[in-house]
């Protein structure tokens, strides 16, 4: 059983990221994707989110408990369990999910949101006490960078992140790029979300 932790700044997405592994769970595609084999889900549990301001209609969330998903590979029958505790360290409560769960989690995935500079992004895992010698790391919103530019921007995301883990005596594993949202022509961006969480989850 693998414990997987999704670790990043406030609305980067890893809530965003669980659904959408949620959904392709429950409508079989995890067994269309590249590697991908039957799996059920066990368990979820989404109770940790607040809706900022219901009324004016905008889809915005702010997760206070860490939200939780079990699933099951039906071959094997091993359950693994997916984590997202939220980015707002301001938050006592957020703050404590985030430091159970770093020390709980097998795996680690960081995630980093394309739409903003990385370098503001890393004042979150400032706070991490606990990682793992190695993580992987997840790119997510990749529909939002411009798309002559989207190689050499992740390209240099990815320099600045090597150095920002390295001082931390932390490994990058392996770089995903994934875009969770369900946008046209990003269908394949979604497909590497849904591998990404079940290769972490059936290889470790």
């Amino acid at each position: 059983m693998a414990n997987i932790g999704l670790l990043g700044a406030v609305s980067v997405g890893k809530t965003t990221i669980l659904r959408l592994f949620v959904k392709y769970l429950k409508t079989k595609k995890i067994t269309e994707v590249k590697g991908g084999k039957e799996c059920v889900v066990v368990k979820t549990d989404f109770s940790g989110e607040a809706v900022l301001d219901p009324e004016t209609g905008v889809k915005e969330t702010k997760t206070i408990h860490p939200n939780r998903v079990v699933f099951r590979e039906v071959d094997t029958h091993k359950n693994h369990t997916l984590f997202a505790p939220g980015g707002d360290r301001g938050r006592a409560v957020v703050r404590m999910g985030v430091i159970t769960i770093s020390r709980i989690a097998k795996q680690i995935i960081a995630v980093f949101a394309c739409d903003r500079p990385v370098q503001d992004q890393f004042q979150f895992f400032r706070d991490v006490r606990f990682f793992p010698g190695q993580i992987y790391v997840c790119f997510n919103k990749y529909d939002l960078l411009p798309e002559s530019e989207r190689e050499s921007m992740i390209e240099k995301m990815k320099e600045e992140i090597i150095e920002f883990f390295m001082k931390r005596k932390i490994s990058i594993k392996e770089f995903h790029i994934v875009c969770a949202e369900n946008i046209s022509n990003m269908e394949k961006y979604n497909d590497k979300a849904a591998e990404m969480i079940l290769k972490i989850a059936t290889e470790n």
